[in-house]
């Protein structure tokens, strides 16, 4: 086994380049290292964006030895294997050391026994424990029995977007600023109610201000876009402003890493890149009023 392989990414905008070296520059002491380089033609691997048609095809036509896996929601018919967007760090190391490395083949299991079959005599009778599992309950008495949770909540209007914010103070700041630009914003403090919000309504956009507890805010960005195919926008906004925090969040899919003082400027020109907002002007937000 080598200690290390080179990768070429292709593909990919600058953003997730940057992200993408920056982790595997930390990974390099786990072995087998990966080392970014830029020539593909002398690269052990390629890591070529699937989301990125071109780049499937330029890669096809190019038949390089290199080996290949995908990163995004489809192999375009070209049978590489494929890691699923989000990105998570072990997940894609992982899926890296299985392209590379040979796997041996799967052991061979012994047929299973035959099955000893027992028959009752006319005399027999039949335990407890057997002629307990005939007992017959209703779908209702069954339900309420062993799915305490599947009680179904009543149905109530979902906006577009969704805050989750546990900071009664923060939350009131950023669901102001927010709706000014004409969105309908629900609010959530609770992280795993979130979860909830998210699974059953087709948000627009997410905005996870810091959450503590679990799920944390990776976690509900992750989760978030896993929907499909409603992929919401995801803003984070951040706990910290080091690189590394940022290098978390682009890989567990943020479409944004803000900071708490982000300009109405700055902030106006994300939404309407994602067409959030109109291109027109916007109105500096009053803190002063909730």
């Amino acid at each position: 086994m080598q200690a290390q392989y080179t990768v070429a990414l292709v593909g990919f905008p600058p953003a997730e380049v940057a992200t993408l070296s920056s982790f595997f520059r930390l990974a390099a002491r786990r072995p087998p290292a990966y080392r970014v380089q830029d020539e593909p033609r002398t690269a052990d691997l390629l890591l070529v964006n699937a989301d990125h048609p071109r780049a499937i095809a330029a890669v096809q036509r190019a038949a390089l030895p290199a080996k290949v896996l995908l990163i995004g929601q489809s192999d375009g018919g070209s049978g590489w294997p494929l890691e699923q967007r989000p990105v998570r760090l072990v997940p894609l190391l992982g899926a890296l050391d299985r392209v590379m490395l040979p796997t041996a083949p799967p052991p061979v299991s012994p047929p299973p026994a035959p099955e000893r079959r027992r028959d009752f005599a006319s005399t027999d009778l039949m335990p407890p424990r057997e002629f307990a599992s005939t007992d017959v309950m209703p779908p209702q008495a069954l339900q309420s029995r062993f799915h305490p949770q599947s009680r179904v909540m009543p149905e109530v209007p979902r906006g577009e977007a969704l805050l989750v914010a546990q900071s009664l103070v923060e939350g009131r700041i950023l669901l102001k600023r927010f709706r000014q630009y004409g969105l309908a914003m629900d609010w959530c403090r609770d992280p795993q109610q979130a979860q909830t919000m998210m699974a059953s309504h087709p948000y627009r956009l997410v905005v996870i201000d810091r959450v503590l507890g679990e799920p944390d805010g990776l976690s509900l960005c992750r989760l978030a876009k896993q929907r499909r195919p409603d992929t919401p926008v995801v803003v984070m906004f951040a706990t910290t402003t080091g690189s590394m925090e940022r290098m978390k969040a682009g890989l567990a899919g943020a479409d944004a890493y803000l900071s708490r003082s982000v300009s109405e400027g700055e902030l106006h020109r994300l939404l309407v890149r994602h067409d959030l907002a109109e291109e027109g002007g916007f109105q500096a937000t009053n803190f002063g009023e909730f």
